[in-house]
């Protein structure tokens, strides 16, 4: 799997963290974040980032801010790509499993290191369950294309 991990000013220390775990698990990851605390804006490494997993030069993207709010948003942005802030393991694990998340936007701020790696685990190794889930994710695409949910008929 391909890992693409960006991170503003705030989460430089646990964007480190999270690539040496995902180095030491074996993933091909690249990292797109400074290794200094410089002023770096959200938007520029959501950017990097998201663009990265829509245009499918990464798999799954990994995003470190402050709050993890704003590079969420920002991500939602690009076509494809499903991001969710995850504040603990169930979030993580629920945004795989129920809603394919592709991008996992983290709050360093508010999630000490063994967490961070905790979270980024539980988002790795949990599979999207399809079913009931699927409907729902087509009718997602529908809003991304600009369409009605409403007008979704199975096939």
């Amino acid at each position: 799997m391909r890992i693409i991990v960006g991170a503003d000013h705030r989460g430089v220390k646990g964007a480190i963290e999270v690539v040496e775990m995902l180095q030491s698990l074996r993933y091909e990851v690249q990292y797109v974040g400074h290794l200094d605390q410089t002023l770096v804006d959200y938007p520029d490494q959501a950017f990097l980032v998201a663009s990265a997993v829509s245009q499918g030069r990464a798999d799954r993207g990994i995003l470190l801010s402050g709050s993890g709010i704003g590079t969420c948003v920002t991500s939602n942005k690009f076509t494809g790509v499903r991001a969710v802030v995850a504040y603990d393991q169930w979030s993580a694990e629920i945004s795989r499993a129920h809603h394919d998340c592709n991008v996992l936007c983290l709050p360093a701020d508010l999630v000490g290191p063994a967490e961070l790696r905790k979270i980024v685990g539980k988002w790795l190794v949990t599979e999207f369950e399809g079913g009931r889930h699927e409907r729902r994710l087509r009718k997602v695409h529908m809003v991304e294309q600009g369409l009605d949910p409403h007008a979704y008929r199975e096939e």
